[in-house]
């Protein structure tokens, strides 16, 4: 065996323990030696991508195959970092070669499924989901992503029940019971599980912005920003943004700030507030982590269209009332709910909070109403969400 043959082996053995950051090491030594190694450029593209290195990732699968056009696993890996790129056409394409080389591949089947929902295929996204159960019925995702494709088709009970069947397949839990919840079939918990929220937006991180301000019609960080103007926020302001997002809101923030903190669950959403260059710090984090031990450390929070998704709002006023300074102000959206004593999951899965609640939470954490507006805060096919702006002051 030779040495670039030995060292290969070595990396796949680490990488198969999971030892990404040591099996790359060890790929790209083989690729010094053999810069057309095909094993060292797919694997190494492999892991790139499972460390959301995606360009990076499109590069060396690229390499890998023009070396090898017909391998199946690179043309599948291929598809999903496209997939993460957001380029979902070129992914199913990327797929439907792949397929044509191994027609069982179940995962195949199944990312391109994911593709072709993310295209608003949901027919098509069915047929593929079905097919990859077809060959491996236990396939939690292949479930899940069934019963998506059969919600957006409004088949209810086909959906609850394609929940239900990956249920105890044990993947995705808590995002399956919420789910659920959603539609009524089980019981709505106090916030959405972190991991769906982080999710959810890495995945909208790819077109983010276009998605909310152009097919949402999504206006809430001028409004709310509207609204915070008219309790004569102080300038020169220590400011935190809470689920800053991509940064909508850093740059009608920024002009008040002295110090600018952004706090989100979802790193590439930060990623790309970063390369704004509006924020001083950027934090991976839930809110309540994130102000931790910040007692009186802000003039002015902030949350744009972030408590959709915390049903018990508790923890938050309670942290961010601690991390405001006497006087400092607190602007938050929330969707309207008056039909509900505090507030209630509907069927987006997102949360929407009451007048009276909000007044309630405010009297318990020393907070005092300085306005509550109503307005249409986004679009859902194409009709408006009634929705509040607020803006509190810590006394």
């Amino acid at each position: 065996m030779t040495d670039s043959a030995a060292d290969f082996q070595r990396g796949l053995a680490l990488h198969q323990q999971g030892r990404l950051a040591e099996a790359e090491v060890i790929y790209r030594r083989v690729l010094r030696l053999r810069p057309t190694h095909f094993d060292a450029l797919h694997l190494l593209g492999v892991i790139a991508g499972q460390t959301d290195r995606f360009d990076e990732a499109l590069a060396l699968l690229t390499r890998a195959l023009a070396q090898r056009p017909g391998s199946a696993p690179a043309l599948t890996n291929l598809g999903n970092v496209l997939g993460n790129l957001g380029r979902h056409q070129e992914a199913v394409q990327t797929f439907e070669r792949a397929l044509a080389l191994r027609p069982d591949d179940a995962k195949a089947l199944r990312n391109r499924g994911t593709s072709l929902r993310a295209l608003e295929r949901p027919e098509e996204a069915l047929a593929s989901f079905d097919a990859a159960l077809a060959l491996k019925p236990d396939y939690p995702e292949a479930l899940i992503g069934r019963a998506e494709s059969l919600l957006t088709l409004h088949r209810r009970a086909d959906a609850v029940a394609a929940f239900r069947q990956a249920l105890p397949l044990g993947l995705d839990v808590e995002q399956i019971r919420y789910a659920l919840a959603s539609l009524g079939e089980e019981p709505p918990p106090p916030t959405a599980p972190a991991a769906y929220v982080e999710a959810l937006f890495d995945d909208y991180s790819k077109n983010f912005d276009v998605h909310l301000t152009g097919k949402l019609g999504y206006r809430t960080p001028e409004l709310l920003m509207a609204e915070l103007q008219r309790a004569q926020p102080a300038s020169d302001a220590d400011i935190v943004d809470l689920g800053c997002g991509t940064g909508l809101c850093g740059p009608l923030l920024r002009p008040l700030a002295r110090r600018l903190l952004g706090v989100d669950l979802s790193s590439l959403m930060l990623a790309k507030a970063g390369a704004l260059g509006l924020y001083d710090e950027l934090l991976h984090a839930d809110i309540a982590t994130a102000l931790d031990g910040k007692t009186a450390s802000f003039d002015i929070a902030v949350a744009a269209d972030v408590f959709v998704y915390i049903g018990d709002l508790n923890a938050v006023f309670a942290a961010t009332a601690t991390a405001l300074r006497p006087g400092g102000l607190f602007a938050f959206s929330v969707e309207a709910a008056e039909d509900a004593a505090d507030f209630r999951l509907n069927e987006r899965r997102r949360y929407a909070h009451s007048q009276p609640y909000l007044r309630r939470l405010a009297s318990a954490h020393g907070l005092q109403i300085e306005s509550t507006t109503r307005s249409a805060i986004r679009k859902e096919s194409d009709e408006p969400v009634d929705g509040l702006l607020v803006v509190m002051r810590r006394g």
